[in-house]
C-alpha cells in the first residue's frame, strides 16, 4: 500500500489495533490486488451508519411522581437507588455519539475534564472528536446530549433530574454528523474508548470508561464489522450498550430485524418501551443472527426528555437511541456497588432483574 501511495494509486493508509484491520483508500485494481494476499481476509466498504431517534413535535412530556425526577428515570427505580447513597460516584460512562454540549447546566459537572474545586478545565483523555478533529467539545445535532443527559444528567440544585447515574462522570466521543456515522470514524471511536488519548496522542488505558453506550448501528443480519471491537471491550471490562434500532425504510422491523452491533452475542442490547410499558411499534425485533434473544432488555425509549444543546430541555424524543443510555446508567449504579463486578455479571444481574413483559404477540418470557 505504501508503494501504491507513491503511485498515486491509494492514500488514508490507517492501521488499527481493536480489530485486526486497516482502512485506506485506494482504486479498485488496488482493492483486487489486495484480495489476493493470504493475509486478506475481506474487503469491507467504508459504511455510514445511523442514530436510532425520531422527534415528537411539541409533545407533551408525561409527569412523573416525583417532582424534578423524569417519568423514564423513576421507571428504572433509580431514585431507590440513590436512597442508599448509590449514584454512580466513581464511574465513568462514555458516549459514541454526535458529541455533547460538555457546559450544558445538567450536564458541565459531571465532565470527568471539568474540576469544579478550580473551575479548570482538562479536554485530554475526555473528549475525541472522530469526525473533524476538534479539541473542545461541541454537538451540532443534538443526539449525544440528550443520550449522555439520560446517562448522568442533573442540575447542581437538584432541577431536571433526567439522568439514571447522576453521580457518575462522563466521557464523549464524537463520531456522528448529519449524514451518519461512518465505519472508520467508528473503529477509531472504539480505540479511543478502550484506550483514551490528550491532545498529543498519548494513550492511557487507565482512563477508559465502565460502560460505552451506543444509540446506534447499521442494518439487520450478520455484520461483523465491528464484532472483534466489542470483544475486546468486554476483554477490558467495559459494558458494552447497544441500542436494539429503529424501523426504517429499508427495515420495516418484525422477527429477526435487530441490527447489527445490537446483534451481536458481545453486545448488550436495548429495546424501547413506551410509559405503559408496551414495546414500542419502531423498536426493532430478535431474534439475533446467532439465535439469541434480542434484545436482552427494554427501557424508557417514547417521548423522553433530556438535555439538549443551548442549555435547555427537551421532550418527545423517541427511540432505542434513548432507551440504551437508561442501561447504561444502571451499569454504571452496578459498577459503584462493586468495583471489581465483571461485564458477564451485570449482565446477569441486568437479566435477572428485569421486569418480566409479554403481550399479545410475546406470550412467554423471556421474549424478542
Amino acid at each position: 500500500l505504501e508503494q501504491e501511495v507513491i503511485k498515486g494509486n491509494a492514500k488514508d493508509i490507517e492501521s488499527y489495533y481493536i480489530v485486526n484491520g486497516m482502512s485506506v483508500t485506494a482504486t479498485q485494481e488496488v482493492a483486487e490486488k489486495l484480495a489476493t494476499f493470504p493475509e486478506v481476509e475481506k474487503i469491507l466498504p467504508n459504511e455510514t451508519r445511523q442514530l436510532f431517534t425520531t422527534k415528537t413535535e411539541n409533545a407533551v412530556v408525561p409527569k412523573a411522581e416525583t417532582a424534578n425526577i423524569e417519568w423514564n428515570v423513576e421507571r428504572v427505580k433509580a431514585p431507590e437507588v440513590w436512597e442508599m447513597g448509590i449514584d454512580g460516584a466513581g464511574t465513568v460512562v462514555a458516549s459514541i455519539d454526535t458529541g455533547v454540549q460538555w457546559d450544558h447546566p445538567a450536564l458541565k459537572e459531571k465532565y470527568r475534564g471539568f474540576n469544579k474545586a478550580s473551575g479548570a478545565v482538562s479536554h485530554d483523555f475526555n473528549w475525541f472528536d472522530a469526525t473533524a478533529g476538534r479539541a473542545t467539545p461541541y454537538d451540532d445535532q443534538g443526539h449525544g446530549t440528550h443520550v449522555t443527559g439520560t446517562m448522568v444528567g442533573s442540575e447542581p440544585n437538584g432541577a431536571n433530574q433526567i439522568g439514571v447515574a447522576p453521580g457518575a462522570k462522563y466521557i464523549a466521543v464524537k463520531a456522528f454528523t448529519a449524514s451518519g456515522g461512518s465505519d472508520t470514524d467508528l473503529l477509531e471511536a472504539a480505540e479511543w474508548i478502550l484506550a483514551p488519548t490528550d491532545a498529543a496522542g498519548n494513550t492511557r488505558v487507565d482512563m477508559a470508561p465502565d460502560v460505552v453506550n451506543n444509540s446506534w448501528g447499521g442494518g439487520a443480519g450478520l455484520d461483523e464489522w465491528y464484532r472483534d471491537v466489542v470483544i475486546n471491550w468486554r476483554a477490558a471490562e467495559i459494558f458494552p450498550e447497544f441500542s436494539a434500532g429503529n424501523t426504517t425504510l429499508t427495515n420495516p422491523g418484525g422477527a429477526g430485524s435487530v441490527a447489527a452491533p445490537a446483534n451481536y452475542p458481545e453486545s448488550f442490547a436495548t429495546g424501547a418501551t413506551d410509559i405503559n410499558n408496551a414495546v414500542a411499534n419502531f423498536s426493532l425485533r430478535g431474534p439475533s443472527p446467532y439465535a439469541e434473544i434480542k434484545p436482552d432488555v427494554s427501557a424508557p425509549g417514547v417521548n423522553i426528555r433530556s438535555s439538549v444543546p443551548g442549555g435547555v430541555y427537551e421532550g418527545g424524543w423517541n427511540g432505542t437511541s434513548m432507551a440504551g443510555p437508561a442501561v447504561a446508567g444502571v451499569a454504571a449504579l452496578l459498577r459503584q456497588v462493586d468495583a471489581d463486578i465483571t461485564v458477564n455479571e451485570m449482565e446477569e444481574i441486568l437479566l435477572n432483574t428485569a421486569n418480566p413483559l409479554t403481550d399479545s404477540v410475546y406470550t412467554a418470557v423471556p421474549n424478542h
